[in-house]
């Protein structure tokens, strides 16, 4: 969604100024990661019953929804390979224990294939036809380009409706593969969103809309900005409440050493909150 804004900017025809809070804080990190880290178990288990332990599975894109993903198919025993485009992305990969590899290098081998890029044609109808029986491909990114589709519904393969939300596409020997949601969003789809992330989302988009309205005349140009870090900051802190959770307030003189104000922002717009593998820190 982002790219799509920030391309129609570069073109000039971006006819209004625009809030891109798909890439703020408090919509990556929690929606895209904490949420998809639940709804991508509760989506599979939902539409398939599969149990996870020892199964091959690949993930391919490893931004916050792949990172997700990974940390809870890992949790239960599933083997997880990455494929990736970013080197970065690549070797968080790696450092966080999963292999990278190229799609055609394992497809013959996968029990289940999540596509999370945002791109499109993520999975081809050559690498569908090199897929084992009984594997199952699912999306996770932003749309339903990620997956061809497509190019699955010709004459000879035969679907076959299972349930909702799960199709066997069958090919001319038999084989069988489960593709769900016809290829759309699997936790938009197949699975709920606990209303805790919508808040989160929904409060970070309220807030983006009450700031370009009441915006100067000549502070926002036809162009696409971030949330402004306070921002970021706020909608976090009215969720921290439910977690009875206490911030340390800084003292004037550590305020001062930091160079910031006591009240936030607390961190310069370029900090991106680093993934850490979810490792529990404990500071006496």
């Amino acid at each position: 969604v982002g790219g799509t804004l920030y391309q129609l900017s570069k073109a000039g025809k971006l006819c209004v100024p625009a809030m891109n809070v798909n890439d703020s804080v408090t919509k990556q990190k929690f929606d895209n990661l904490y949420c998809c880290r639940e709804s991508i178990l509760d989506g599979l288990k939902r539409t398939t019953d599969v149990m996870f332990g020892g199964k091959q599975v690949v993930v391919c894109g490893y931004g916050e929804v792949g990172k997700g993903c990974c940390a809870a198919l890992k949790a239960l025993g599933a083997i997880v390979y990455i494929t990736e485009i970013d080197p970065i992305c690549a070797l968080q990969a790696c450092m966080d224990g999963f292999r990278v590899v190229k799609l055609c290098e394992i497809i013959r081998h996968v029990d289940v294939i999540i596509t999370c890029t945002g791109n499109k044609n993520v999975v081809t109808r050559d690498q569908l036809d090199r897929m084992k029986n009984g594997s199952i491909v699912c999306n996770m990114g932003h749309s339903n380009t990620e997956i061809d589709v497509a190019s699955l519904r010709t004459p000879e393969l035969t679907w076959e409706r299972v349930r909702s939300q799960v199709d066997h596409v069958i090919w001319p020997d038999g084989k069988r593969v489960i593709l769900l949601a016809e290829g759309r969003l699997l936790n938009l789809s197949c699975s709920t969103v606990p209303t805790f992330v919508l808040s989160i989302t929904a409060t970070t988009q309220a807030l983006a809309l009450i700031e370009l309205y009441n915006a100067p005349e000549g502070r926002y140009k036809q162009d696409v900005y971030l949330l402004p870090k306070k921002m970021d900051e706020y909608v976090a802190s009215l969720h921290l409440a439910t977690f009875d959770a206490h911030l340390t307030e800084l003292s004037d003189e550590q305020a001062k050493y930091l160079g910031l104000n006591k009240n936030g922002p607390f961190k310069p717009n370029y900090y991106r909150y680093t993934h850490f593998n979810y490792y529990l820190l404990i500071i006496n």
